[in-house]
């Protein structure tokens, strides 16, 4: 983001023989995977039985369904019913339906076909197979445009987020979420990692399929690199799951004290952002 060559390694996965470095910038304190995957990479990853888990009755709505009531809850502060909304990434489509289900005009898009035909008869939603810059909507379709949980995926995200930013309207508003890589409990995930050598304990560590990991500072300076304001940042935790035991178990306490409200609100992993074109954006 700031075209700093300086940078320090944080820490190293090794998946599939495939050896992955994220890397921390010295300058902005932006995360990155090194080397950058591949688009190819990438598209097998999300291709076939990506996300098949989801592709069964009540399946997504266990596993997502609090988070993706949280999130329209926070949109509805924002956008009334009757707007039209677009949930970019949107897998299965539940965020979707229940976004129909409260009064808006809500449809999808989604690169993996199985999961966007399993969601279009099942839930009986609009979900289109393309890339947010291959849609052929026109300018200033949307009043609000969905990123959760897809920025942080994406190859280039100012452009991401601009391509989005041309198919709001003037006052249009993109609701933004994803994990904080330097939040308490992805600190002590680290920390568990590292003492023990054993990578996959740092749970809130994606990569290689985050490109990016991100914190509050280096989201912003996205935000605004891309012609965007902040108009909310709020942080929330996901309960997790209870199938852990022993020494698992143990280790991955602080995920259960983080997911206390009042505890999630404050220091909570996944950040949640309001925000809008800036004035001259929207106007151009």
């Amino acid at each position: 983001m700031c075209r700093s060559m300086a940078t320090r390694v944080k820490f190293v996965k090794v998946q599939d023989e495939q050896r992955w470095t994220l890397r921390k910038c010295r300058q902005c304190g932006l995360h990155f995977t090194d080397p950058i995957p591949q688009p190819e990479f990438l598209n097998q990853c999300y291709a076939g039985d990506y996300h098949h888990e989801l592709q069964a009755d009540g399946a997504t709505e266990y596993r997502f369904g609090p988070k993706y009531q949280r999130y329209l809850n926070r949109i509805a502060e924002h956008v009334p019913p009757g707007s039209r909304v677009l949930d970019v990434g949107c897998s299965t489509g539940l965020l979707v339906k229940m976004l129909c289900d409260r009064g808006y005009r809500a449809e999808g898009i989604e690169l993996n076909s199985a999961s966007a035909t399993w969601g279009r008869q099942h839930y009986g939603i609009t979900i289109h197979e393309c890339g947010i810059g291959e849609c052929a909507f026109a300018p200033g379709s949307f009043d609000a445009i969905i990123l959760a949980d897809v920025l942080e995926h994406t190859l280039h995200p100012r452009q991401c987020l601009s391509a989005i930013g041309q198919y709001l309207t003037p006052d249009g508003l993109a609701f933004v979420a994803f994990p904080d890589i330097n939040s308490l409990e992805s600190r002590w995930f680290f920390l568990m990692a590292k003492l023990t050598s054993t990578s996959w304990l740092w749970k809130t560590c994606h990569m290689p399929l985050h490109v990016w990991e991100f914190t509050p500072k280096t989201a912003l300076a996205c935000f605004e690199a891309a012609g965007f304001r902040l108009v909310e940042f709020q942080r929330s935790q996901d309960a997790p799951g209870n199938d852990a035991t022993g020494l698992l178990r143990f280790i991955s306490f602080p995920s259960e004290i983080a997911a206390w409200p009042v505890v999630a609100t404050r220091w909570g992993t996944q950040m949640e952002f309001v925000i809008r074109r800036r004035s001259e954006q929207a106007s151009a």
